[in-house]
């Protein structure tokens, strides 16, 4: 029987490169790149407390509250007072954020794409195939229950 082990190990590198050319900063990025997670986060989880923030992205209150400081002086994010909670205001993403959000994941998708247009059409079809597999078991692994 085969070992998963040499194919965890390619699979760990890989995963790394791409994700640290995905972080970095790319041409015509107008944000650091720990900005632009932040900003991604705000997009995708919608207008939250810096609180809140912080958690999704593992960093303290103050740092997040920096960075938010910095992107709302640059309009790339507003705040608006939360509705639950008049005293508490939410951080949600401008116009201006949103643009320049979409601006960067289409460099980031151009160059995925570049990548793979040599690529045979059957080869790009089984590549999705087996990554949408490898990510659903990544995320069956991620909700089971550890005890």
């Amino acid at each position: 029987m085969q070992t998963a082990q040499p194919a965890a190990d390619a699979m760990l590198s890989a995963l790394m490169t791409v994700g640290r050319l995905m972080r970095q900063r790319q041409a015509d990025d107008h944000v650091d790149p720990g900005t632009f997670w932040l900003i991604k986060t705000i997009a995708h989880t919608g207008p939250l407390r810096i609180s809140e923030l912080a958690t999704a992205v593992n960093l303290d209150v103050s740092t997040v509250s920096r960075h938010v400081a910095q992107l709302e002086r640059t309009g790339l994010v507003v705040r608006t007072p939360d509705p639950a909670d008049g005293r508490a205001q939410l951080v949600g993403i401008s116009d201006d954020g949103q643009q320049l959000l979409d601006d960067a994941f289409q460099r980031r998708r151009a160059l995925l794409e570049s990548t793979l247009s040599g690529w045979e059409t059957t080869d790009i079809t089984e590549f999705e195939r087996l990554l949408a597999k490898f990510v659903s078991g990544i995320n069956s692994e991620n909700l089971k229950d550890p005890s």
